[in-house]
């Protein structure tokens, strides 16, 4: 017998959107299905982030962007796994695509100003606190663009010229000789929405591919890109192992998705 669908809390109004990628597949960690629904505590890995999101004050609006085989999937996590409701969109072949996609289906309200900032953020990383979140949308709204990023002195430059601001300041670039230290980019990164949509297409036209949403805008914007301390916690499921890390982390600091 089918279960009833699960109350939902009445949405607030926020103006920013919360967009969560799950376009990967199990390959790499194992699996025979997408790691983004593969279960965590009780949940998919995917449904945390989801949730994340939508508790951060501001966020009105969460698009579910996933493989065109995936979508049962993705309805599952909407009905089952979390408390508010997705807009769930198939996405391209490409990260790039996927958002693409993402921002096309929020475009009619992003011109009109009822989306003033988008949040992208990766659905593997399902780890990321409220606080993080939460601080990347007041950067980006303060900034235009921000993401989060761990200093690392262990890694090089995979780009020389890619630029992001460091916390608080505006030009210091990563990669770069006398820019201060290297950093671990991660997810969600966020920006002015009607910027980004329009860096977008112009990509697309291009047919430029960056590696994520911020070398994007570093391309084709002249907006300051600022990054806010990341979080150890927050690192992407790619492995069996993280899998297993992410467990370990769970049920060492008490977490729960909600």
């Amino acid at each position: 017998m089918t279960q009833p669908r699960r109350s939902r809390p009445a949405r607030p109004v926020g103006r920013a959107a919360g967009v969560v990628l799950a376009g990967g597949s199990g390959t790499r960690v194992g699996a025979g299905i997408n790691k983004a629904f593969l279960q965590l505590s009780g949940r998919s890995i995917a449904a945390w982030g989801l949730n994340t999101l939508a508790s951060v004050e501001g966020v009105g609006i969460l698009v579910f962007v996933v493989r065109p085989e995936d979508l049962e999937h993705a309805r599952f996590v909407e009905a089952r796994e979390t408390d508010v409701p997705l807009e769930i969109i198939p996405g391209g072949d490409t990260r790039q695509e996927s958002e693409l996609a993402a921002l096309r289906h929020l475009a009619d309200r992003i011109d009109s100003g009822a989306v003033d900032t988008v949040l992208i953020h990766d659905a593997a990383r399902p780890l990321v606190s409220h606080g993080l979140a939460s601080a990347v949308l007041h950067a980006a709204r303060e900034h235009g663009g921000a993401v989060p990023g761990i200093p690392a002195v262990d890694i090089a430059p995979v780009a020389p010229g890619e630029r992001l601001a460091g916390p608080g300041e505006q030009g210091a670039g990563v990669g770069e000789p006398g820019a201060g230290p290297l950093v671990r980019v991660q997810t969600p990164q966020g920006f002015h929405a009607a910027t980004i949509l329009d860096a977008y297409e112009a990509a697309a036209r291009d047919g430029f591919v960056g590696t994520d949403t911020a070398s994007c805008a570093e391309e084709y914007t002249d907006i300051p890109v600022t990054w806010v301390r990341g979080e150890e916690t927050n690192f992407k499921i790619t492995y069996a192992q993280d899998l297993l890390l992410a467990q370990d982390v769970v049920s060492a600091l008490g977490l729960r998705s909600s």
